[in-house]
């Protein structure tokens, strides 16, 4: 990893622990993130040792939303889904909120999701079969926006305006459809994590290494949560996960019947 994307990784993981920092009741818990974003900051200074490391940080923060041509981004005042390039999946203007959607399933799945597997995070017995329900959901999630934008390619193909017609109805369908198991599975992963931080913070055994520093294999490319601990990595899951809900709506029911 080279000097630029250390800082980064550093940078988001400070950003991370700030948004912990703001939001955890426990005063043991907030001494300690305090400690850790000081201990990112240190190294961070070691990279830039010339630099002003707040002014530093700020810069790559901002270069790190910066979005790409083809995104529209994601409302500034939600805290943990900002900076989310929104991609145009499908061209057609009233798939927006459909763009809006499949864009955040994929920044989800490659960056945050990672940290509740197995590899990651020791769960007992029931939880993890719990896990194991939640992970096939995500599935349906996935073949559900596969066929939406198999459909929509096969628009641009299609060879008669009869045969197009039809293909638009069935993007609407798929579109309205790959919505709703979206925002099943967002919300019933967002119960499931508010249940594992709730009962760890109580002293609960739900999650067995809560306090585990995150470290990744070599193959996987996003390392968002290095040596974060477990139960900080899944606060962040919970509160992305709380503000899918304001973004993420169920989709108008009607015009699937259309």
């Amino acid at each position: 990893m080279d000097k630029e994307e250390k800082s980064r990784q550093m940078v988001k993981s400070i950003k991370m622990l700030e948004s912990v920092y703001k939001t955890t009741t426990s005063a043991a818990q907030r001494s300690r993130v305090k400690k850790d974003v000081e201990t990112l900051r240190a190294r961070l200074k070691e990279l830039y040792p010339e630099a002003n490391i707040k002014e530093l940080e700020e810069a790559i923060y901002s270069d790190m939303l910066t979005l790409k041509s083809n995104g529209t981004g994601i409302d500034e005042d939600l805290e943990f889904l900002r900076g989310i390039e929104v991609v145009e999946y499908s061209p057609y203007k009233d798939d927006a909120e459909i763009n809006t959607a499949a864009s955040i399933l994929k920044h989800f799945e490659e960056r945050i999701w990672g940290v509740i597997t197995d590899q990651h995070t020791k769960l007992d017995f029931s939880n993890s079969g719990e896990r194991d329900t939640l992970y096939r959901k995500l599935d349906q999630c996935d073949r559900a926006l596969k066929m939406f934008l198999q459909t929509v390619e096969d628009i641009d193909k299609a060879k008669s305006n009869d045969y197009a017609s039809q293909l638009q109805m069935m993007r609407v369908k798929q579109g309205r459809v790959f919505q709703m198991e979206l925002n099943e599975f967002l919300k019933k992963a967002r119960d499931f994590v508010v249940n594992l931080v709730s009962d760890a913070e109580f002293g609960g055994t739900m999650i067995l290494n809560p306090d585990d520093p995150i470290a990744y294999a070599e193959y996987e490319t996003y390392r968002m949560f290095e040596n974060v601990k477990v139960i900080d990595a899944l606060r962040f899951m919970k509160n992305f996960l709380e503000e899918t809900q304001k973004v993420i709506r169920m989709p108008d029911l009607g015009k699937m019947n259309k």
